[in-house]
């Protein structure tokens, strides 16, 4: 019994060193709903101010999605420019005051406090990305894509937070070209 105790404590102690997940939120400027039939699905990509894997990660999501690499007069071409990202910061109370009373076996009474003090910076990034599709024979559809991650005081890394919004990006954009 004493040794499934220890495990417990032990398994649970390393469950907090994961590594923790960050949370990002996508929105457009407009909306964009492509209702004309694509007679092909070819496409081809431009992309600035991205990873170098951005624009592989997105033809890899598209193939898996049906489309495939023009190798010439593409049916839809992306352009995609990402306009900026940037670390922000806030501050927020941490003040609280806690009271707690108990009791255990053997005529054991307790009594306890608890006081946070100060402040606590809260970090998250926030990036917008310019996108444009061309249907070929068609219309041109453009939007802003607005990224925010979840305020959090972890502060993640920048590169971590680039992979974030690019998947998140990534995933937008084959909904668009899906119809929903």
């Amino acid at each position: 019994m004493k040794n499934i105790i220890i495990s417990l404590l032990i398994a649970l102690t390393f469950i907090g060193c994961g590594k923790s997940i960050q949370t990002s939120y996508l929105s457009t400027s407009d909306p964009v709903f492509i209702t004309e039939n694509i007679k092909g699905k070819s496409f081809s990509i431009a992309s600035q101010n991205f990873t170098p894997n951005f624009e592989q990660n997105l033809s890899q999501a598209l193939e898996k999605n049906g489309y495939k690499k023009a190798i010439k007069n593409p049916d839809i071409a992306i352009k995609i420019a990402l306009n900026y990202i940037r670390k922000n910061s806030d501050i927020r109370n941490n003040n609280f005051m806690e009271f707690g009373f108990g009791s255990g076996g053997f005529r054991r009474i307790g009594f306890g406090s608890g006081f946070g003090s100060g402040y606590e910076s809260e970090y998250f990034y926030d990036a917008q990305a310019s996108l444009y599709i061309a249907i070929n024979n068609g219309k041109d559809y453009q939007t802003n894509l607005n990224l925010q991650s979840q305020k959090s005081s972890f502060d993640y890394g920048l590169n971590q937070t680039k992979d974030n919004f690019e998947s998140k990006i990534i995933d937008k954009i084959i909904e668009i070209l899906n119809g929903f």
